[in-house]
């Protein structure tokens, strides 16, 4: 199986827990999902990078309660992420 080169992204610092425990003062944004072709570390690590950026794009400083899909049907394999976003405030 051959894979395309992620998506370039700026690299952006969040905090990302499968815990599903928010921070004191925590504000709950959403519920984030991105999900790319692939079953693997390369694919992992490009979903997360999707995840990220669209939970950026919320507003978010964190991903709580993250859950990791990855499904291996013989013609549609992928790995799916979902998670919480939340936005700590500068006391958090």
């Amino acid at each position: 199986m051959s894979h395309q080169t992620p998506a370039t992204h700026s690299p952006i610092q969040m905090h990302v827990s499968t815990l599903p425990d928010r921070p004191a003062g925590a504000i709950e944004l959403g519920v984030v999902y991105a999900s790319v072709e692939g079953v693997n570390d390369l694919s992992f690590d490009e979903c997360l990078v999707e995840l990220t950026h669209k939970a950026h794009a919320l507003g978010a400083t964190a991903l709580i309660g993250m859950q990791l899909v990855q499904s291996q049907f013989q013609w549609n394999q992928r790995t799916s992420l979902l998670a919480t976003a939340i936005k700590v405030g500068s006391g958090g």
